[in-house]
């Protein structure tokens, strides 16, 4: 509960993210920095206690975090027919992916699993009889299972209520279960920040329905809402002041015109991994998780053609949770998709990549409509083509294994012919006078990529460099200015 009085530790890590961007020495930069720092020393963002209780109280209540672990009982309920039938998937994959949500917290355990065919989730009595006496039977002859998870984005408060006080366990729902992964993943300022918003739109609907549902007899006291209110203006804020500086930072690197690739995808689909690929960088830990990546940040590569580039690492996407779930981690998602080329990649060998592609394509077209981005290029990367089986790749994309390096160099080539075209670069070849100022700007100002002797005059070389429009038009300038002297 300590999340706001951290939050001035936002700044460093930020800073630390970005070192290999920003150039310290540019006043831009020192403004900037100066002006956040100060921001947050100046401003008081400790939380009463008694708000710190009631939401401690709140959270038990509707997250019902479990620090110890649970042996569970999945339960993946599936529509069999009708508009609510899911067309691209079946529920023995969807049940794979909650057993993968359990295995991903440290000391949760899947004891038992089963899929259950329902006419709707809507109804107030999620199930009938007959599987609510199957359940009960499960729980009672097992007493390793601790705890049932329900694989459905949200439970209703009076559906959870049966289930509990029948089987005498808790009960969780999908937005829940991420809900753990999250507290769990949430390492830097910046990532616990955005799961803490990111847990107050949960309580608020389960308050809700709970009004809802009791037909009125159960209001929301005044104390709760105004807990509720505190906190989220709290961290909404706070929220606020890191996008602002985000906007700063993202102006500074457009000043220095070093292009983007956004590396999106389904989680554990190999984005880190992929990163590591493209850049050398060994620093890079991937892990064979769900939503090891929270936050979103840069790493330095080069193109074929020896142009930086910045490869942006994102959170993952994930089939079946509310919007609420996402929403506060587009203030840094937003960082990757204002990158010049978007690279899409899923997992070749998931018997369930299908659905996981068109869950990824969907989601990322509704976001870069809601941020206003201009169309731009998505290059679309099977990875894991290593393991995939025969004939899971289509011939038009691009099969790769980031783990082992296959395909990198071509997909190396791909982002760079996108880059190229996007930004406007053009291949600039020109004969100067070794050691000359012309040399000398061309290193400074573009980005040189292959340098040839004359062999007529071993005094002059040719530099070949890439240059924007407006380098272009500062080189004619520098060159008029070098024939008058």
């Amino acid at each position: 509960m300590h999340l706001l009085k951290n939050i001035k530790q936002t700044s460093k890590f930020i800073l630390l993210n970005y070192k290999k961007i920003l150039n310290h020495n540019s006043k831009l930069n020192s403004i900037c920095i100066k002006r956040f720092i100060h921001d947050y020393e100046h401003e008081s963002i400790d939380e009463d206690p008694t708000i710190n209780r009631e939401y401690a109280d709140l959270t038990k209540q509707y997250l019902n975090p479990a620090q110890h672990g649970h042996g569970t009982l999945i339960l993946q309920p599936y529509i069999k027919w009708g508009a609510d039938k899911k067309r691209n998937t079946t529920p023995q994959l969807q049940l794979a992916e909650a057993e993968a949500l359990i295995r991903t917290l440290p000391r949760w355990t899947v004891v038992d699993s089963l899929c259950i065919s329902l006419m709707t989730l809507k109804k107030k009595k999620l199930l009938g009889k007959g599987n609510l006496k199957m359940l009960e039977e499960r729980v009672k002859h097992d007493s390793k299972v601790t705890a049932l998870f329900v694989s459905v984005n949200l439970l209703r408060p009076v559906q959870i209520n049966e289930l509990q006080d029948l089987l005498g366990v808790p009960v969780y729902d999908r937005y829940s279960i991420v809900i753990q992964i999250f507290r769990e993943h949430a390492k830097t300022p910046e990532a616990k920040l955005q799961v803490a918003l990111a847990e107050l739109p949960y309580i608020w609907k389960k308050l809700t329905w709970t009004t809802e549902d009791s037909g009125g007899r159960i209001n929301l006291s005044e104390k709760r809402k105004l807990v509720l209110h505190a906190r989220e203006s709290k961290l909404r804020n706070a929220l606020s002041k890191l996008k602002e500086h985000r906007k700063l930072i993202r102006s500074n690197r457009s000043s220095k015109k070093i292009p983007s690739v956004a590396i999106v995808g389904y989680t554990n689909s190999g984005k880190t991994c992929l990163i590591k690929a493209l850049t050398g960088d060994q620093s890079l830990m991937p892990q064979n998780k769900l939503f090891a990546t929270l936050d979103t940040t840069a790493h330095e590569g080069l193109l074929p053609c020896r142009l930086k580039v910045l490869y942006m690492d994102t959170i993952g996407f994930i089939q079946d949770i509310p919007e609420g779930l996402i929403e506060p981690f587009v203030a840094t998602f937003e960082d990757a998709i204002i990158a010049d080329v978007i690279v899409h990649v899923y997992d070749a060998s998931h018997p369930d990549k299908d659905a996981q592609i068109e869950h990824v394509r969907e989601t990322l077209d509704k976001i870069m409509t809601e941020l206003e981005t201009p169309d731009k290029p998505i290059i679309e990367i099977a990875n894991k083509c290593d393991v995939a089986p025969t004939g899971a790749v289509p011939d038009n994309v691009l099969a790769i294994s980031a783990l082992k390096l296959t395909g990198i160099d071509l997909l190396r080539r791909q982002i760079e012919k996108h880059i190229l075209d996007v930004t406007g670069r053009k291949s600039l070849k020109i004969r100067v006078l070794s050691g000359s100022n012309i040399a000398a700007w061309l290193y400074k100002e573009t980005t040189v990529t292959d340098t040839e002797a004359d062999l007529n005059n071993p005094q002059y070389m040719f530099i070949t460099s890439l240059v924007t429009d407006q380098q272009m038009h500062r080189f004619k300038k520098f060159i008029k200015e070098q024939s008058a002297r």
